[in-house]
């Protein structure tokens, strides 16, 4: 027999990570060299993939934000239409019959009692005529502010002590209410507070 000797078994070369070779480039795992160019184009396509994320984050935020601001608006609204045709229909009007009292259009009056429609100061100052309502008790029990701009501004800029003192009794007025939901009084609230804070 043959003595062939001790058998050897190959080396391989172990696998190494991406390296630095001479002239400032470095190679990847498969022996390819990679420049600085490269490099930079790689770090800088990750950087505006991550800002590109966090721009569409944020305006998924915003979009939400607004959906949620415009929800809370359309039921104070809802809300503000319900009490006026609450009130209507104890005082026993027709729609009808109120819209001739005002000088304001069926539509416009059914749009109003269903929340499609922000009725302005005037018309819900009619609105409180036409159903024998104090015009200020009407307007903050439906949680409006109520300035009246016809009249003539006073003499000298003073405080108003009963200004400040008529925002909690208007605030209780309506938590106070039994014919109210605590969803009505919230958005009723929402309304009286969005229009003193304009003021």
């Amino acid at each position: 027999m043959r003595d062939h000797g001790p058998r050897t078994h190959p080396v391989r070369a172990p696998a190494t990570a991406a390296r630095t070779v001479p002239g400032h480039c470095r190679v990847s795992d498969r022996g390819r060299p990679v420049s600085r160019a490269q490099q930079e184009d790689r770090r800088r396509g990750s950087d505006g993939s991550s800002a590109a994320s966090a721009a569409q984050r944020l305006r998924g935020a915003g979009a939400q934000a607004a959906e949620a601001a415009e929800d809370a608006w359309s039921a104070q609204v809802n809300a503000l239409g319900g009490f006026i045709r609450a009130q209507r229909q104890m005082a026993k009007l027709s729609l009808r019959e109120m819209a001739a009292m005002t000088k304001v259009s069926n539509a416009y009056l059914s749009q109003v009692e269903r929340g499609l429609h922000q009725p302005s100061l005037k018309v819900l100052r009619s609105i409180a005529d036409a159903l024998h309502l104090d015009t200020d008790q009407m307007l903050s029990r439906a949680g409006w502010s109520f300035r009246d701009d016809d009249a003539d501004p006073p003499a000298a800029a003073t405080p108003d002590p009963g200004r400040d003192r008529a925002v909690p009794d208007v605030e209780a007025a309506v938590a106070a209410d039994r014919r109210l939901s605590d969803e009505q009084k919230a958005a009723l609230l929402g309304v009286y507070r969005s229009f003193v804070e304009r003021d």
